[in-house]
C-alpha cells in the first residue's frame, strides 16, 4: 500500500505537470504545440470530453494502438478508481468490473441485473454469458469509461458506471489494411480490415482476425490436456444513406473463443476452521504437496481432460434521422451466446473417497432489445432528450459434478452426480427516460432528468437428484431514478461541476446450483452519488487536467456468496445473493495530459476509494464451525474488487526517421491490494462461536498490490506500420483473482507473464 508521502509526492507531481510544460516551451510556438479535442458520446450525443460533466475516461484508437491494448483489462487498468478480478471458471477474458465500488453479480457465470453498463454501439451487451463483456478489440474507434449512475442516458440502468465501444464505421474511402503478429508463448495472430464504398449512398467495412497461443501453462498429468487459446472473430458493418437526413447502420459480429481449461493456478490447501464441500475432515485427508507447485507457477497437475468454449452473435441495426431542430434515433439488438465447460473440479488430482471429481456446465442465452430516442438538435435555449427502452434476457444453464471412474476420470458416462440441475431465467425490463438541460446563460447549465424502470424476473430449476418436478418463482419491481446537475464554464479553458443522481439495480430470485430453495428472493440495490468536478485546458491547449471528488450511499447492497445449504450434504452447495444493508464510499480522481514538447506526451491518472460496509451483521458463509452457522457481521469492512489506490502514468515520445512516424511508449500501472469476494471479506475478521474468536487466513483470499511496465514502440509510413511490444516487462509475479474452490484449494489467477511480441501491418488507401 501507498504510503502518505508517496501518495502526496505524486499527487503534487501531477498537479505540477503544467508549470513543466510551460518552461520546456519558454520561447517555442505555442500555437504549434496544442493537443487534439477528444470528442466523445457520453451524454448520447457528439461533445468535447472537457465540456462534459461525467467524470469519465477515454481512450481513442490511436491510443489503443500504440498501448497494444487489446482486451478489457487492458484499459481498465490505465483508469482510475477502476478495480477488476478474475475467477478463471470463464477462461482468461472473464472479468468482474467495479467502479468507484460498484461492481456485477454473477452468478455461475451469468449475471443478474448489471451493475456497470456494457456497450458496443450503443448496444447493451453485458448480461448474457462468461466472456461477452469483453471482447477482442479489432477496430475501435473509441473507448470511453463513465463512473457514476448512468441510467438516464444509457437505457438500461448502469448503477456503477458504464464501458462504451464505439466501433469504426463505413465511409467513403475505400481503405485495406492486413496485420501478422507473433509473440512468445507460441502466440500468433492475423487480421484483415476493408472498407468498401459500393456507391455514393451505399459502403461496407468488414473486420477478421484470428488468434492463438499456447500458453505458458503446462499441465503435467498425462490423463489431462494442456491450456491453450484460440480466438477468432468477423465483423461486417453496412451504411445507407437513403437520404440526406437519414443513416442506417447494421453490423453483425461473430466470435468464438476455445481454452484448454481453466487459467487457474492451484496454491495449497485451505487450512480453515471451516467445511469444505468435500466434508468434515476433507483438508485432513489431502496431501498439501499434492498436485501443487509453490516455486513452479507454470505447472498444474490435473487428471481431467478440461474444456472452455464461448461464442457469441451480435446483431446491431441503428436508424439516425435528422429532423426539423430534432434527431431521431432508434437501437436494435440481438444477442446469441454460450458457454461449454467441462473442468476438474478442483484443480489437483484429489478424489472424492476413491473416485474423481469432474464438473460440466452448459450455458447459453439470447437477448433483443429495442430502444427509442428523440433529442434536440443542441442550438436551443432548453435542449432535451426522450427515450423508451425494452430488453429480455433468456437464459439457460445446465450444471453437473460428476462422479468419475478411477480407471477413467475422462470416460464418457459418469458414475453419478453429486450435483445434476437445470435453471431457466428470464429477465424482462423496460424503461421511460428523459433529461432537459436549461441553459441559464452563456456560462451555467442546469441539467434535470430521470428514469422509470420496470423489471420482471422469472426462474425455474430441476434438480434431477430431488425429483423431475421443478421449482418456480417470479418477482416483479419498479423505480424511479432522478438525477440534477449543474455546469458552471467561467470561459472555454474551464468547466465546473456539480451533480446528485440516484442508481438503481433490480433484485431478483435466485437460481443457484444444487438449491433447495430457488426462487430465494434479494431486494432492489439502491445507490445516491454525490459528485463535484472539473475539467480544464491550460498553458494554451497544452495541458488538459480534470478531477472529481465523490460520494456513495447504498440500501441493500447486493452480494453473492458461496455457502452448503445443508452443511452435511455436499450436494447443497449454491451460490445466493444477499442483500447488506448498508454500504458507503468516497474518493477521488485526478487525470492529466501534458504536452511537454514538441512530440513528448505526458499522461497520468491517480483514484483513491475507501468503501466499506456500514451494516452487514449477517453475512452467510459456506459451511459451519463447530455445528454453528457461519454468520459473520462485517460492518467496516471494505467492499470487494475495491483497491483502495489506483495510479498509473505513461510517457510517449514521437519523432521522424526518414519518411517513418515512429514513437516510444512506456507505462507503468499501480493497483492496491484487495479482496476478491465476500468470502475474502469474511477472511479479515474471523468468526466467533461459542465465545471463541477463529482467525481465518487472509491466503488465498487477498488479492497483494501489484504493479505492471509496459513498453511499446512503432514506425508507420504510408503503407507499411511495424510495431513490437513487451507487458509486464518486469515480469511482476501478480494476481487479479483467488477463491478457495468451496473450501477444497485456494487457486489464484494469474492473467500476465511477461509478455512480448511484434506485429507487421500493410495498408492500403
Amino acid at each position: 500500500m501507498f504510503s502518505k508521502h508517496t501518495v502526496n509526492s505524486l499527487t503534487a507531481a501531477i498537479l505540477a505537470a503544467g508549470s513543466g510544460v510551460s518552461v520546456a516551451q519558454e520561447g517555442g510556438d505555442s500555437q504549434a504545440l496544442t493537443l487534439e479535442e477528444v470528442v466523445v458520446t457520453a451524454q448520447r450525443r457528439s461533445e468535447s470530453l472537457q465540456d462534459v460533466p461525467i467524470s469519465v475516461s477515454a481512450f481513442t484508437a490511436e491510443s489503443l494502438e500504440k498501448s497494444n491494448i487489446t482486451e478489457a483489462a487492458d484499459y481498465l487498468a490505465m483508469t482510475p478508481n477502476v478495480g477488476f478480478s478474475e475467477d478463471g471458471e470463464g477462461g482468461s477474458r472473464s472479468i468482474n468490473i467495479s467502479i468507484r465500488g460498484v461492481s456485477n453479480v454473477t452468478l455461475d457465470g451469468v449475471s443478474t441485473a448489471n451493475s456497470i453498463g456494457y456497450y458496443i454501439d450503443e448496444l447493451s451487451v453485458g448480461s448474457v454469458a462468461q466472456g461477452t463483456i469483453n471482447p477482442q478489440l479489432q477496430d475501435v474507434e473509441r473507448i470511453e469509461v463513465l463512473r457514476g449512475p448512468q441510467g438516464t442516458y444509457f437505457g438500461r440502468n448502469a448503477v456503477g458506471g458504464a464501458l462504451n465501444i464505439t466501433t469504426k464505421k463505413p465511409d467513403e474511402n475505400f481503405y485495406f489494411e492486413g496485420s501478422v503478429s507473433a509473440g512468445n508463448f507460441g502466440t500468433r495472430g492475423a487480421e484483415a480490415i476493408i472498407n468498401l464504398p459500393i456507391n455514393d449512398r451505399l459502403m461496407a467495412r468488414a473486420v477478421m482476425a484470428y488468434d492463438e497461443s499456447d500458453t505458458p501453462i503446462t499441465n503435467v498429468n498425462p490423463l489431462g490436456n494442456d491450456p491453450f487459446y484460440e480466438y477468432g472473430t468477423g465483423r461486417l458493418s453496412i451504411r445507407a444513406l437513403p437520404s440526406d437526413d437519414v443513416t442506417l447502420d447494421l453490423s453483425i459480429t461473430h466470435t468464438k473463443e476455445d481454452e484448454g481449461g481453466d487459467i487457474s493456478i492451484p496454491t495449497g490447501v485451505v487450512d480453515l476452521d471451516t467445511q469444505s464441500i468435500f466434508g468434515i475432515g476433507a483438508h485432513d485427508a489431502i496431501d498439501s504437496g499434492q498436485g501443487f507447485y509453490p516455486n513452479n507457477k507454470r505447472r498444474i497437475d490435473r487428471d481431467s481432460r478440461e474444456l472452455n468454449e464461448k461464442s457469441f452473435t451480435i446483431v446491431n441495426g441503428r436508424v439516425n434521422w435528422d429532423l426539423d431542430g430534432m434527431v431521431f434515433t432508434s437501437v436494435s439488438g440481438w444477442l446469441d451466446s454460450s458457454f461449454d465447460r467441462v473442468a476438474d473440479l478442483d484443480g489437483i488430482p484429489f478424489t472424492f473417497g476413491p473416485l474423481p471429481l469432474r464438473r460440466v456446465n452448459d450455458y447459453t442465452g439470447e437477448s433483443i432489445s429495442q430502444e427509442f430516442r428523440l433529442r434536440s438538435d443542441g442550438d436551443n435555449e432548453i435542449d432535451w432528450t426522450v427515450g423508451v427502452f425494452y430488453v429480455e434476457d433468456e437464459l439457460r444453464r445446465a450444471n453437473q459434478i460428476q462422479i468419475m471412474p478411477d480407471s477413467d476420470p475422462n470416460a464418457a458416462n459418469p458414475l453419478g452426480f453429486i450435483n445434476n440441475n437445470q435453471q431457466y431465467a428470464k429477465y424482462e425490463s423496460s424503461a421511460l427516460f428523459g433529461e432537459m438541460v436549461w441553459h441559464i446563460d452563456e456560462t451555467l447549465d442546469l441539467t434535470l432528468g430521470g428514469r422509470y424502470s420496470r423489471d420482471k424476473v422469472t426462474v425455474s430449476e430441476i434438480d434431477f437428484n430431488r425429483g423431475p418436478d421443478p421449482i418456480r418463482d417470479n418477482v416483479s419491481f419498479n423505480d424511479f431514478s432522478p438525477r440534477v446537475v449543474l455546469r458552471y464554464m467561467p470561459n472555454e479553458d474551464w468547466t465546473w461541476y456539480g451533480s446528485v443522481a440516484q442508481g438503481y439495480k433490480a433484485g431478483g430470485s435466485d437460481v443457484s446450483g444444487g438449491s433447495r430453495t430457488a426462487g430465494a428472493r434479494f431486494k432492489p440495490e439502491e445507490l445516491i452519488s454525490y459528485e463535484l468536478g472539473f475539467k480544464s485546458s491550460l498553458m494554451d491547449g497544452r495541458v488538459n487536467l480534470s478531477g472529481a471528488i465523490f460520494a456513495l450511499d447504498w440500501q441493500d447492497f447486493q452480494v453473492q456468496t458461496n455457502r452448503l445449504e445443508d452443511p452435511t450434504d455436499i450436494s447443497s452447495a449454491i451460490s445466493t445473493t444477499q442483500n447488506a444493508e448498508e454500504a458507503s464510499a468516497k474518493g477521488v480522481e485526478l487525470e492529466l495530459t501534458a504536452l511537454l514538447t514538441e512530440g513528448l506526451i505526458w499522461s497520468a491518472g491517480l483514484g483513491y476509494t475507501d468503501a466499506k460496509f456500514d451494516d452487514y451483521k449477517d453475512a452467510v458463509l459456506k459451511g459451519e464451525t463447530n455445528g454453528q452457522p457461519n454468520v459473520i457481521d462485517v460492518s467496516g469492512q471494505p467492499l470487494p474488487r475495491t483497491p483502495e489506490w489506483s495510479v498509473n502514468t505513461a510517457l510517449e515520445y514521437r519523432f521522424s526517421v526518414s519518411s517513418w512516424d515512429s514513437y516510444v511508449r512506456a507505462e507503468w500501472a499501480f493497483t492496491d491490494d484487495t479482496v476478491s469476494d465476500i468470502e475474502a471479506v469474511g477472511s479479515l475478521v474471523g468468526r466467533t462461536v461459542n465465545g471463541d474468536v477463529f482467525s481465518l487466513p487472509t491466503y488465498p483470499y487477498q488479492i497483494d498490490s501489484y504493479q505492471v511496465v509496459n513498453l511499446s514502440a512503432g514506425m508507420e509510413s504510408e503503407n507499411i506500420r511495424v510495431s513490437a511490444f513487451v507487458k509486464n516487462a518486469l515480469d511482476e509475479d501478480y494476481y487479479t483473482g483467488t477463491s478457495d474452490n468451496f473450501g477444497a484449494a485456494g487457486i489464484r489467477i494469474r492473467p500476465h507473464y511477461r509478455e512480448f511480441g511484434v506485429k507487421f501491418t500493410y495498408m492500403i488507401q
